[in-house]
């Protein structure tokens, strides 16, 4: 990508690390919406939390909210919609979502629902959740990787 050109996805280490945790509660509280934590969600939440460097007490909570500690999501989300992270957001939300390899229909309401709260026009959501859904598939076929181990620049070409 030329130095010119804007970026697609937010880059989340500009943001204070109040941001980066509300972001996470976010992805957490999908990865507690259907049965039970599966050890990829984990996984992948643990790695995130690395990468987005957040203090220990942070950290701590988004994994309690992770293991189905109750969040008022509703602030959370009125604090993001005032950020350029929506698209993001809801991309690794659907990421941490398919990371046990079912998207659930407790998932795609609280999916639906953070779309609304962000903002996110209902054709948007259905394009990013289509396109994770098929990536996953087509990941499944070729590659043992997870989803989010792929680039997902090319959803956001789409919604140019």
């Amino acid at each position: 990508m030329s130095a010119s050109k804007p970026a697609i996805l937010a880059d989340i280490t500009r943001y204070p690390w109040q941001r980066r945790r509300d972001y996470l509660l976010l992805v957490a509280a999908v990865a507690a919406s259907d049965s039970e934590l599966h050890p990829e969600e984990l996984r992948l939440l643990n790695k995130w939390l690395e990468e987005f460097r957040l203090p220990a007490k942070s950290r701590e909570y988004v994994l309690a909210v992770a293991h189905r500690k109750p969040v008022e999501l509703g602030a959370i989300e009125k604090r993001l919609a005032r950020t350029d992270l929506a698209c993001s957001i809801l991309l690794d939300m659907m990421g941490m979502a398919m990371a046990d390899g079912v998207l659930m229909d407790n998932e795609i309401l609280l999916l639906q629902g953070v779309a609304e709260a962000l903002g996110v026009d209902p054709i948007q959501f259905d394009v990013l959740i289509e396109f994770v859904h098929s990536t996953h598939q087509a990941a499944q076929l070729t590659n043992p990787e997870p989803l989010y181990e792929h680039n997902i620049e090319a959803a956001f070409q789409l919604l140019k």
